[in-house]
């Protein structure tokens, strides 16, 4: 029996506790926010600029909070599958990512966070980045640091450290199991 064989498949879903703390944290930001915009403790040294920022912030951080809100109350099911095949995250795309079409794994850190940054053949990112949002979104990427398809472990089960080991650990497997393969030659003709 292979090393591959014996990996179970894994399936993440969202911490519920990671998520509330997202939730506070994005209700704090934007009170905050909403209380430099509206001027609610009648402060009179702020500036044009100082509540056009915290209109932008009330804006985003609001966004963030509804859409962590609604993974809260929505998401019950694992959003991340990790086998011997393959990787498929389902905030990308519904595809399943072959071991064999990835050819690194590295780890992005952006502040204490890890994220997972697979890179890909160019022929399969092709097909990840379909859609003016998810190309806007791996441009930024790029702009950072962070070139290939990031798997993002924030609200998930599994911190980055872990998820970064696991997904070496699969993907060193899936690719033995594809060399371990012995070459079929064809017969001799007599």
């Amino acid at each position: 029996m292979s090393v591959s064989q014996n990996l179970p498949n894994l399936a993440i879903g969202y911490s519920v506790l990671r998520l509330l703390k997202m939730l506070a944290a994005g209700v704090l930001l934007t009170l905050v926010c909403a209380a430099i915009a509206f001027n609610w403790f009648h402060v009179k040294t702020v500036s044009e600029f100082q509540i056009a920022g915290s209109f932008l912030g009330v804006v985003v951080f609001g966004f963030v909070t509804c859409r962590t809100l609604w993974r809260l109350v929505s998401t019950r099911q694992p959003v991340l599958f990790i086998t011997r095949v393959g990787i498929r995250d389902t905030r990308i795309a519904d595809d399943t990512i072959s071991w064999r079409s990835v050819r690194d794994i590295s780890a992005w850190q952006f502040r204490s966070q890890v994220i997972v940054v697979l890179k890909l053949d160019p022929l399969i990112a092709d097909r990840f980045d379909v859609g003016l949002l998810k190309r806007i979104v791996s441009m930024m990427n790029k702009a950072v640091g962070a070139e290939g398809m990031v798997i993002n472990p924030g609200g998930l089960t599994m911190d980055g450290e872990t998820l970064l080991e696991t997904c070496k650990q699969y993907w060193k497997a899936g690719r033995l199991a594809y060399t371990a393969q012995p070459k079929t030659e064809p017969e001799p003709a007599h």
